[in-house]
């Protein structure tokens, strides 16, 4: 299911409290993909985030609706920072 990546090996560097020639070995895990949507691929750097995106772009995901103007936003966050700075067309207009 995923590539399998080669460990890497950092030497530490000065000021770490380790020996000169101390080599710590680190295992890469390879970042979550989505193939669907036609999203190709795209990576997320953790699980919850590519499960985020799949509700949203499924559209499971509850939308977030502006109460001044009808707009409507996958994520709260975003709906919230359109109200703070003062988006709405319909309220502009008026």
């Amino acid at each position: 299911m995923y590539p399998v990546q080669a460990p890497q090996v950092l030497s530490s560097g000065s000021g770490t409290g380790q020996e000169a020639g101390h080599v710590r070995v680190v295992q890469s895990r390879p970042k979550p993909q989505c193939w669907e949507h036609g999203c190709n691929g795209r990576q997320f750097s953790t699980f919850s985030n590519l499960l985020r995106h799949q509700r949203e772009k499924s559209g499971q995901a509850a939308k977030a609706t502006c109460p001044n103007c009808g707009a409507e936003f996958t994520r709260t966050t975003a709906r919230n920072g359109h109200l703070l700075h003062d988006k709405c067309k319909q309220r502009r207009n008026n």
